[in-house]
């Protein structure tokens, strides 16, 4: 619990915090609670945000908890861009190229011709045609 406090307060103390800290406050702070603990810790966090004014960006924090609440999970999340919808042999490989634990979010992006534009948190990989086209004419001047 003094863990817990100490980490508030830090919180509290801190003139601009950004809605991904906040989300991984919350989340060390609450991830080995369970019942009545967890309910006032959650209590606590949002006096916090009303406090701080941040109350408008709750949305913003849950999805960052959300990502950060994955990602210490072992769960990866891609997104998935393609010129049309893929099938799902093709989309299962894709995602066996990143791990077991694969979140794929699948978009269709009628400016791609073809191929397809995987995301992840820190990288692109472009296998799209419209890139490939790009770089064979780059590659021919």
């Amino acid at each position: 619990m003094k863990r817990d406090l100490s980490l508030w307060l830090e919180i509290m103390s801190k003139k601009k915090i950004s809605n991904k800290q906040y989300a991984e406050a919350l989340y060390d702070s609450t991830k080995e609670l369970k019942g009545e603990k967890l309910n006032n810790a959650l209590k606590k966090f949002v006096t916090i945000l009303v406090a701080n004014q941040k109350l408008k960006q709750s949305d913003n924090i849950i999805k960052e908890f959300e990502k950060y609440a994955k990602k210490q999970a072992g769960v990866i999340e891609i997104e998935v861009k393609s010129a049309r919808k893929l099938d799902k042999n093709t989309l299962e490989k894709i995602k066996s190229i990143f791990g077991n634990q694969v979140e794929a979010i699948e978009t269709i992006d009628t400016n791609l011709l073809g191929g397809v534009s995987v995301k992840t948190e820190d990288k692109i990989l472009d296998g799209s045609l419209k890139t490939q086209l790009k770089l064979l004419k780059n590659s021919l001047n």
